[in-house]
């Protein structure tokens, strides 16, 4: 039962909310005891260490023990020499373009950063930096146009 706090009428049916005759916010009666809720039982939240495997292929061999801090295997990193040489010599070539350091720098990045993207695709595994690779082909060729279209300039100027 629910009771009106403005009219304190009571209404039996529990699905309502506000009064019927004056919109008033009903209430459930005091003397009800709140509705019993079943819930099921309660979860395991520190599980039994003993129930678990002594051994994983993440654990190394050792022993499973209970807050262990996780040690993640070495794993040996890829080359990515060539990938980062392309894109130093990408950006120097963009940096230099107005010593025509452009046009080599330029050409040496495309270059390496070729050789470096071929590599990353035909052996994945040992080689990484693909991203360098396309970053210092995008570079050096950008230095070498700036600095081939600097060229033009100066000669169409020279001409005038």
């Amino acid at each position: 039962m629910k009771i009106c706090s403005i009219c304190n009428q009571t209404f039996t049916d529990d699905n309502l909310n506000f009064c019927l005759s004056d919109g008033g916010l009903l209430q459930p009666l005091k003397d009800e005891p709140p509705p019993t809720v079943l819930m099921n039982q309660a979860r395991t939240t520190q599980p039994n260490w003993a129930d678990f495997p002594t051994s994983s292929p993440w654990s190394a061999g050792q022993p499973l023990q209970p807050n262990q801090p996780f040690t993640p295997a070495l794993i040996q990193g890829q080359n990515q020499t060539l990938p980062t040489i392309a894109l130093v010599l990408g950006i120097f070539s963009i940096v230099l373009f107005c010593c025509h350091g452009g046009i080599p720098l330029g050409l040496a990045a495309l270059i390496t950063g070729y050789l470096g993207l071929k590599n990353s695709n035909d052996n994945p595994m040992q080689y990484g930096g693909r991203g360098l690779a396309i970053g210092g082909m995008i570079t050096g060729a950008v230095g070498l146009l700036i600095t081939i279209g600097l060229f033009l300039i100066t000669i169409l100027a020279n001409l005038g």
